[in-house]
């Protein structure tokens, strides 16, 4: 999926469907974050602070906004089917803002 395509289509709330994979389902309890979280930063992109287009082609990384000093981080699959998005969520994880910050910094995005 085109990076563009994705991130307007996240942007614009266009996601029909988010299932999370088993392996996903299981580091979620063992990191103590609730799955309803996930879902509703994903269907909220207000508190998206970026998005890395990974291999494969369809796979996306997130990163939002999850406390004052962490970003959680949410890859996913996503798939266009009719106008609208299906994510797959592959795993979660929390990581230090500062590295977001980092990225940006020596991206150019400063």
């Amino acid at each position: 999926m085109d990076f563009t395509k994705f991130v307007a289509m996240l942007r614009s709330k266009s996601i029909s469907d988010v299932t999370v994979t088993p392996h996903c389902g299981y580091r979620l309890q063992v990191r103590g974050i609730p799955k309803g979280l996930v879902k509703e930063l994903l269907y909220n992109p207000q508190r998206l602070r970026g998005v890395i287009q990974q291999a494969p082609e369809e796979r996306f990384k997130l990163y939002y906004e999850y406390t004052e000093d962490k970003d959680l981080i949410i890859i996913v699959d996503a798939r266009h089917v009719k106008s609208k998005l299906k994510l797959t969520v592959v795993t979660v994880f929390p990581q230090p803002s500062k590295r977001r910050t980092k990225v940006k910094e020596y991206g150019g995005e400063e």
